[in-house]
């Protein structure tokens, strides 16, 4: 792995960290996936964790790792592996096990790169916020299992549910989940059916059999509030266009009480068959999977449809706080690619399903590119429908709007990590005007 010939071998976690560096930056394959295949491999919870102190420290690391000239002075040592163990020296256990030549050069060169670092060098309460700082979201499946016994089932494994008032302010709700002990957990201010941990459960219920048994979901707050800001009527007709792994179509499906229809569609084959199975696994009886493009969905294909989620692929910039990799520097030619593919999606929902009432379009994106700017060319293609408040479907209890310079930029929803204790996200909600009139 490494390039260097020596009898001591590298120790496995550093080295199967590197691997799965290499294969995210060449494959681009998410590290998330790539560490749940290797989720028989027995440091996992160690791999993940030196994993993460990289994405959430990356461009530090990237910067010390050069200024140093580590590299560039031992050519043989992989850029990869090299940063397993920076990450780990640095960040994570602050020492090296084994005696290899890799740990032994890397060992040799901690002062060079701890002055490389300077004032990015983060303290250790830093360090242990950065850890735990996000909490863990567990929401219940009611398909399978209703709240009530979701809850006597926490209480067999003597988990506390912290009893909360209900909440006047989004702020207070905020300061209890970040006060939560590690034996406790809380059910969400805006739905009930949401569960939150200490963050130092991930790993728990990672590897847990609700989960397996898909009674439970992991599923991050901010794609919950897809479901709740749409609000879809027990026994409707819903349009998934771009629905795989599954997650949100779930959650749709626990909204109508699993009764009526749900057309879930996937245009790639692979993420097609993980839609089938999680649906499957998940009792979900009301959905139809559809290998096809959405953009050649018509009206004949899912007929009387009243709601749609347009959730289409983006350049996941929200997610980078979620174990991914930070881009050298975001291309402007793909976000104009990508916007282009949203423009279209969102605009086929809004002008070829003649009985649908609302639209749903979220993003797991913080680029105006992607978020406003497309909202603001599918209402001027189609002055048939309106912006809804998207705060006010939450009670008006949240903070992250839209750009206020566009007209409409309040009316939109932002999840932003460093406030919400969420990934990052975008939300805007549409409605179809009444006897075709058009939006103000």
């Amino acid at each position: 792995m490494s390039g260097f010939r020596h009898s001591i071998k590298v120790p496995s976690k550093y080295k199967k960290v590197a691997a799965i560096l290499k294969t995210a930056l060449e494959s681009k394959k998410s590290l998330k996936s790539l560490v749940y295949e290797q989720k028989k491999h027995v440091k996992l919870r160690d791999i993940q964790a030196v994993l993460t102190h990289y994405t959430s420290n990356q461009e530090a690391i990237d910067a010390a790792i050069e200024k140093s000239k580590i590299l560039e002075e031992n050519p043989r040592l992989s850029r990869e592996l090299c940063i397993a163990l920076v990450t780990e020296l640095i960040y994570h256990c602050k020492e090296l096990k084994g005696d290899s030549k890799p740990v032994q050069t890397v060992r040799a060169y901690r002062k060079r790169l701890l002055e490389a670092l300077g004032d990015d060098m983060p303290s250790a309460e830093t360090l242990a916020k950065q850890k735990d700082s996000k909490p863990r979201y567990v929401r219940v499946n009611t398909n399978l299992i209703n709240i009530e016994d979701a809850h006597a089932m926490l209480v067999t494994e003597e988990w506390r549910k912290k009893e909360c008032p209900p909440f006047e302010n989004y702020e207070n709700f905020l300061k209890e989940v970040q006060k939560l002990q590690e034996d406790e957990y809380m059910v969400d201010m805006h739905l009930n059916d949401l569960f939150i941990f200490h963050g130092k459960q991930k790993h728990y219920w990672a590897t847990h059999q609700y989960i397996e048994d898909k009674k439970f979901m992991l599923q991050d707050k901010a794609t919950c509030l897809v479901a709740e800001i749409l609000n879809p009527s027990v026994g409707c007709v819903l349009l998934d266009m771009c629905a795989a792994p599954g997650m949100k179509t779930i959650h749709l499906s626990n909204f109508m009480k699993n009764k009526g229809v749900i057309y879930a569609i996937e245009k790639n084959p692979e993420r097609y068959r993980l839609l089938c199975s999680m649906i499957r696994k998940a009792g979900c009886k009301i959905v139809k999977p559809i290998e096809a493009d959405a953009l050649t969905v018509t009206a004949e294909d899912c007929p009387d449809v009243e709601y749609i989620l347009v959730d289409p692929p983006c350049s996941g910039s929200g997610m980078q706080n979620r174990m991914s990799l930070k881009p050298e520097v975001e291309n402007p030619d793909r976000l104009t690619k990508l916007g282009g593919l949203q423009i279209k999606l969102l605009n086929h929902a809004m002008s070829n399903f003649p009985y649908v009432k609302r639209i749903i379009y979220s993003t797991c994106s913080l680029y105006k590119e992607e978020n406003e700017q497309v909202v603001k060319k599918c209402l001027y293609l189609n002055p048939n429908f309106k912006l809804l408040s998207a705060k006010k479907a939450l009670r008006n209890k949240w903070h992250n709007l839209g750009d206020r310079s566009y007209d409409f930029g309040k009316k939109c929803l932002y999840s932003r990590p460093e406030t919400d204790l969420s990934i990052g996200m975008f939300i805007a909600i549409f409605e179809k005007c009444r006897n075709n009139t058009e939006n103000a």
